[in-house]
C-alpha cells in the first residue's frame, strides 16, 4: 500500500513545502495564495478502490436506519458503487482551487495534520461538494482519513451526505434527509474490508 500511494503522499508534502521551508510555519493558512495546492482526493480514493479490488477479503456492509441495524456481505464491485457519488466532481488543484480555500494545522487532539477545504466563493449549482478534510499522520506522512460533505435539494427536501474514509480499513456514508417541519431522517452505511484494525 505504501508504494502505491507514495507519489500522492509526496503531493501532500508539496503543500507544506509550498507554504514555507519549515513544518511549523507550513501549518498556517494558505488562503492568501492565488494558486493553492489541493490534495488529489479523487485519485487517492480511486487508488483505495483498486486496492480493495485486489484483495481476497469479502467486504461487509452495516446499515443503521430507523433504529434498526442490518449487515450483509458485499461483492467488491458493490463497494465501488457505494463510493461512486464521492468520485464526482474530481477533487484536485486543477478543478477545485478556484472554488475552495485550504487551511492547514496540526490537530494535537487527534495527532494529525488537518487540511480543511471550504468554499471561497458562491458555488455553482452543479457543485454539490460543500466541504472536505484530509488528515495525515505526522509520524508516517500517510493519509489516515478523508471526510467529505455534499448537499443537494431534491423535491421538498435537503439531503446532506457525509463520507468518512478510513484509509486501508473502511468507509461510512451518513445521509441526512431534512424535510421542512419534520425531524431529519438519518441513514448510516459502513463498508468494512480490513477486519484487523
Amino acid at each position: 500500500m505504501q508504494k502505491l500511494f507514495s507519489p500522492l503522499t509526496f503531493c501532500l508534502l508539496f503543500i507544506f513545502s509550498g507554504c514555507s521551508n519549515s513544518p511549523e510555519s507550513a501549518l498556517h493558512s494558505n488562503d492568501s495564495a492565488e494558486n493553492i495546492s489541493i490534495f488529489p482526493v479523487t485519485s487517492y480514493l480511486r487508488g483505495q478502490l483498486l486496492e480493495i479490488d485486489s484483495m481476497e477479503t469479502t467486504p461487509l456492509k452495516i446499515t443503521v436506519e430507523n433504529g434498526k441495524t442490518d449487515s450483509v456481505w458485499l461483492k467488491r464491485k458493490d463497494v465501488r458503487s457505494a463510493a461512486a457519488p464521492f468520485l464526482i466532481p474530481v477533487i484536485d488543484s486543477s478543478t477545485m482551487s478556484s472554488f475552495f480555500s485550504v487551511k492547514s494545522f496540526l490537530d494535537q487532539t487527534i495527532n494529525a495534520y488537518t487540511f480543511t477545504q471550504d468554499p471561497k466563493i458562491k458555488l455553482p449549482d452543479s457543485i454539490e461538494l460543500r466541504h472536505w478534510d484530509v488528515y495525515m499522520s505526522p509520524e508516517t506522512n500517510k493519509i489516515t482519513r478523508i471526510y467529505l460533505v455534499k448537499q443537494k435539494a431534491e423535491k421538498n427536501a435537503e439531503i446532506t451526505t457525509q463520507l468518512t474514509w478510513l484509509s486501508d480499513q473502511s468507509f461510512s456514508i451518513r445521509t441526512i434527509t431534512q424535510t421542512p417541519g419534520k425531524q431529519p431522517v438519518i441513514k448510516e452505511e459502513k463498508m468494512i474490508w480490513n477486519f484487523d484494525e
